[in-house]
Order: C-alpha cells, then structure tokens, then sequence
C-alpha cells in the first residue's frame, strides 16, 4: 500500500504553511484606574512595523480639535508595553471618546480591550467631590472595540436605593456640589411633552434626600393619545420657585464602574389603573426615569 499525505486543497501545499498571514492582529490595551480617577492604558509593543507613538481619543460625533486628545505613549520600565495616562483633570467633554493608537501623522489602529481593573471606580462619592463630577469609564463597544464614557456633572445628584411598595415608588440620592434647603423637591417631567410635571418634597438627611414618587398620580397624567411616555427625575435644591430651573439637577447614577444602567439596574413595573403600569429605568447615558406604558 502507498501511503500520501493530504491537505485542506487539491495543490498539495500545506496551507498552514502558504496562507496569507493577513494584518496583524488589533492592539488591546489594559486599562487600570487609581485613587484619583486617573485611567492608565498599556498596550504592548507591536513586533514589527515600529511603535505606537500616542493613545489618541476622539469623542464620537465632535468635530472640533477639543475632541480630540493625544496622550504620549512611553515604554514601560520593564520594556515590553507602552503606557499612556488619561488624567481626569482635563475634565473631558461629556460623551463616548473611541480610543486609537497612533503612529505618524496618517496611521491609526482602533484599540481593542484588554483587561481592566476599574475597583476603585466602584461608588466613590468622595472621590466625586474631590473631581467635582468628572467621571471617566472604560467600556467595550458592542463592536468589541475600547472607548471611555465620560461624564461632566456638577452639581450631581447620584441615584441610590429604589424602594418599591404597591404604587409607591422611594428614590434616595446624594446630593453633590449644591446643598438642599427645607424647599428642595423632586420634580417629574414627561420628556418632550408640555405636560404638568409632578413635584413633590424632600426629606434631608445631610447631603442624602429622598422622595417619595405616587405612581399611580404620575400615570394619571399620561397624555391620552400616547402608549409611553418617558419621565424624567430632576432635583431642585432651592425649592419650585421661579428661578429654580437653573437650579435643577438630573438624577443619573454614574459613580460606578457600569458603563451601561440598563443591562444591569432593572426594576420591576407597577400596575397602576387598569391598563397602565409604570416602572423606574435608566438611560443609556446613565439618567434616572420613570417610564409610563398604557397596556390595551
């Protein structure tokens, strides 16, 4: 019997060894977070086709030089990687900022995420007030790419704890940067309607307030012709008067390390009436509502 050896085509070349080896595989990069809110990316020395010489951001859908920024790209001590450091004292704009490395004036590689430590993101009120809002988080895309959520608030009201009891909903909040005075409240106002909003008081503890929201009063004000309609949770330090609109702060929660509320803080909804229920969500930017859904 005459033994051949066969491969993957009909040529009888080994294919592992013909193949076009194609680009070489996407940059990732680590990200690690300090105390100060400071994001560290390291990315490895590529083989061949020299360094990369900056971490370029870009803010995704700004169009001036503010949105983008280079960070210098230095070889670690070890050798081996190249590290840049986002300092959160450049207070970046708020928004998505998709990361890049650069080499030249004309060549850039979309970074691809590695592994990220981001504990000491995790709920850091003081670390809030030192920054004065300023949040930087790193996040992978859906289209597994690294970009940085930031956030710019200041005063911030970050959500905390949502009790659920029958048609009441309790929202707690810490209020940061402005102080609560024996007028505050919490007002709900249905986006992109001139519907009356619902206010109601506070109490105080310290910077901590919280309300209590009747959800069967805020679906009552659901306008008749819509099936939804999304409301948004503003606290007003000084009370309803007629200058406090400038005063009002959105509820968000944004001091963790969660890129996206929506996937992970979910709460139950309320039926309230006969055919409409009501239940808190977040946004994708990190916003605290209540959405309102009329059921045929």
């Amino acid at each position: 019997m005459t033994l051949s050896l066969t491969t993957d085509d009909d040529t009888g070349r080994d294919p592992e060894r013909s193949a076009d080896p194609g680009p070489p595989p996407a940059p990732h990069a680590d990200c690690v977070s300090d105390q100060a809110g400071d994001i560290t990316f390291t990315v490895a020395v590529p083989t061949a086709g020299g360094r990369w010489e900056t971490l370029l951001l870009q803010r995704r859908g700004g169009d001036t030089p503010a949105d983008s920024v280079h960070l210098p790209l230095t070889e670690s001590p070890g050798g081996g990687s190249l590290t840049a450091t986002l300092p959160l004292a450049l207070r970046l704009a708020e928004g998505r900022w998709d990361a890049h490395v650069t080499r030249g004036e004309s060549q850039r590689t979309r970074l691809r995420p590695g592994v990220n430590d981001l504990r000491t993101l995790a709920d850091d009120a003081g670390r809030a007030r030192r920054t004065e809002g300023a949040v930087c988080l790193p996040y992978t895309t859906k289209y597994g790419n690294l970009s940085v959520r930031t956030w710019l608030r200041w005063p911030h009201a970050e959500a905390g704890r949502i009790h659920l009891t029958e048609d009441t909903g309790t929202v707690e909040a810490l209020l940061l940067g402005a102080e609560p005075t024996a007028h505050a409240c919490l007002e709900a106002r249905a986006r992109g309607l001139d519907t009356p909003a619902l206010i109601v008081p506070v109490t105080r503890q310290d910077a901590y307030v919280t309300a209590r929201l009747d959800l069967a009063e805020l679906a009552g004000r659901q306008p008749a012709d819509r099936d939804r309609t999304e409301w948004e949770l503003w606290l007003r330090p000084n009370g309803a008067g007629r200058h406090a609109d400038a005063d009002a702060v959105r509820l968000a929660r944004i001091l963790d390390d969660v890129p996206d509320k929506r996937a992970v803080y979910r709460y139950p909804a309320v039926r309230v009436g006969r055919n409409r229920t009501a239940a808190f969500t977040y946004t994708g930017a990190g916003d605290l509502s209540v959405e309102v859904h009329v059921r045929p």
